[in-house]
């Protein structure tokens, strides 16, 4: 079947190449956008996904709050209250203040600092986003971390032992991480005491407390006391917070709505360009239909023919496609703009291009089923 399947596809050479390009470029196209929009997205809830995994199970923070980026300070004697509650194991409140920063080659930019009690540093970062220094190094006065992808973002190298100002104070990146970031501006991370000393934050306010349940069949449970007891916070699973602030974002500046424009854009452009070109094909190639039904290929033969094909420029066009995208990825990973090609999102992808293939192939199918075998001899 296959073979006889690449036979009519190295017929027409000009055509099938267009064909392939159509697939090649819309599932380029969707690549992208997809993996763009992954990766804005882990920036936003960036605050949520730096968190130790171990121990951040739980976000608490003020009642209207939707958005991670934009927290509001409360009393940290909710740090101690919420130690109380059925199920929790711990409770560690956290920092989360704008600043300013300044490197010693004069320049100057807005940066997040985020503080979290030392050693378990329960805000982030943890350790496997670490490459140089080490969690312990937070124990050292004057000591941030900085992300190795954010030295463009500062215009100035962000290595371990770089100084800098914070609000005019001295400090040292004694840490360096990667992916560890922000969505509008660069995260830096510290301590508690070291955050309140540069944002010049309050030690009677924290911006939020995380809160740690061992125990995975509590933790609804121990949501739900939260948000009796407190009346002016919120309880929320990390996960969840941290999609609600992805949701937050995109709607609220049409972010959302413009990736999923360009990727509808994308499927139904290929899908009728792809149809309309195999239609062409197939038009062209009616006597050739029409002699396999001459000879006893039945209807239900020539729609697996035809889906064969395109099956083949689903393939071929991914192959292509992947190659565009590894190609893309290392180009715009220099800038720091990480796109993952997981497993499943190769796998939608290609099941997206076999959809686009394969669904445009209904115009060529339709055609074929009136073609009578008496045609070959008109």
């Amino acid at each position: 079947m296959f073979i006889t399947a690449y036979k009519f596809v190295s017929f027409e050479k000009s055509k099938s190449l267009g064909i392939l390009t159509a697939i090649v470029i819309s599932i380029y196209l969707i690549g992208i956008e997809l993996g763009m929009f992954f990766y804005l997205s882990d920036l936003i809830r960036g605050i949520v996904r730096n968190a130790n995994p171990d121990y951040s199970q739980i976000f608490v923070v003020e009642k209207q709050t939707t958005n991670v980026n934009q927290l509001s300070p409360f009393d940290t004697r909710w740090v101690n209250q919420l130690r109380s509650v059925q199920g929790v194991d711990d409770t560690h409140g956290f920092v989360v203040t704008n600043v300013s920063v300044k490197f010693p080659n004069g320049k100057d930019a807005p940066a997040v600092i985020v503080g979290s009690d030392y050693p378990v540093m329960a805000a982030g970062p943890h350790a496997a986003q670490i490459i140089s220094g080490s969690i312990h190094d937070f124990a050292s006065p004057g000591i941030i971390s900085a992300d190795f992808y954010d030295s463009k973002t500062f215009g100035y190298t962000t290595e371990q032992g770089t100084s800098l100002e914070i609000n005019g104070k001295a400090a040292t990146i004694g840490i360096t991480t990667k992916k560890a970031r922000g969505f509008s501006t660069p995260l830096l991370y510290s301590t508690t005491s070291k955050a309140r000393y540069y944002s010049g934050l309050s030690d009677y306010m924290v911006s939020g407390v995380i809160v740690t349940v061992k125990d995975p069949s509590k933790i609804e449970q121990v949501i739900t006391h939260i948000n009796r007891m407190t009346p002016d916070l919120q309880a929320w699973r990390s996960e969840k917070l941290g999609f609600t602030s992805i949701v937050n974002v995109m709607t609220a500046n049409n972010m959302g709505m413009s990736f999923a424009t360009l990727i509808i854009f994308g499927i139904i452009s290929g899908f009728f360009i792809i149809g309309l070109t195999m239609y062409s094909v197939t038009y062209d190639r009616l006597k050739d239909y029409g002699t396999l039904k001459a000879i006893g290929a039945s209807s239900r033969y020539i729609t697996r023919l035809v889906m064969a094909q395109s099956v083949i420029y689903a393939v071929i066009g991914f192959s292509v496609s992947l190659l565009l995208l590894v190609i893309t990825k290392m180009g715009m990973a220099k800038a720091g703009l990480i796109i993952a090609l997981s497993p499943p999102f190769l796998l939608f992808l290609f099941m997206t291009a076999l959809l686009i293939s394969v669904g445009s192939s209904y115009f060529s199918i339709r055609k074929l089923k009136k073609v009578e075998p008496s045609s070959v001899f008109r």
